[in-house]
């Protein structure tokens, strides 16, 4: 049995991609808006569609969606703590532990570059991996804002896929500008007593996270992100 059905006010998200120096979108009857990407492609293409990615690492692989982080976010501390700059060979991912290093190879033109996964996100259906300035110009996706990616796990904490299936797991099921929007959706949620908001940083303020539940293992947390999305429209599952 799914949530009352209540009108979600308008909720304003923050650009990851930004094609100016600044960039806003508002979403409408959801808690993601727009997304938490500022590009907006077509999505006519098999490329573009919500369906394509998302599927999680399998067998230390991933396909799916690739974007880059704009201005927004350079200078701020990512996931692992470090300072996001636009130059170094980094990345985000939801899942992947934080110092693991991947291989993202662009499956339209095949130029490849390795990163390290250092911080969390991207928070939009279909896409799998926030790319620097720098590794997003390497694979030449610097103009689209977005591409078609092959990720190869290379190493990190451990290379076993065991080890990466195990740690502590979230559920993301929103994203606010507003903490008072943010409390609001949280008291919705009363079905979820393990429902929680946590607090992010960005260049022009904060974003409050609404987060269900805690598994320690991968597999847990994608099989009941199925429930939860066919209950409230979207859900991602995100490491600590």
């Amino acid at each position: 049995m799914g949530l009352p059905a209540q009108k979600i006010p308008t909720i304003l998200i923050p650009c990851v991609f930004l094609f100016a120096a600044s960039c806003s979108s508002m979403g409408t009857g959801s808690p993601w808006g727009s997304g938490n990407s500022g590009y907006s492609g077509s999505g006519a293409s098999q490329w573009g569609s919500p369906t394509f990615g998302g599927g999680g690492v399998v067998n230390g692989k991933e396909v799916g969606i690739a974007s880059w982080y704009g201005p927004t976010f350079y200078g701020k501390r990512t996931a692992s703590g470090a300072v996001f700059t636009k130059d170094g060979l980094t990345a985000a991912h939801r899942t992947l532990p934080l110092g693991t290093r991947v291989r993202v190879r662009n499956l339209q033109n095949n130029l490849s570059v390795d990163v390290l996964i250092n911080d969390r996100g991207p928070f939009v259906n279909g896409r799998i991996i926030d790319l620097s300035w720098k590794a997003a110009k390497t694979l030449g996706m610097l103009g689209k804002g977005t591409a078609p990616v092959e990720i190869v796990v290379l190493n990190g904490t451990s290379s076993s896929s065991t080890d990466r299936s195990q740690g502590t797991f979230e559920i993301q099921v929103g994203s606010f500008s507003s903490y008072g929007e943010a409390r609001t959706y949280l008291e919705r949620l009363n079905r979820y007593p393990d429902a929680h908001i946590v607090k992010s940083e960005y260049a022009n303020g904060y974003m409050y996270r609404v987060r269900i539940g805690r598994f320690d293992s991968l597999s847990a947390a994608q099989q009941y992100s199925h429930t939860v999305k066919s209950r409230l429209g979207e859900a991602f599952v995100v490491r600590q």
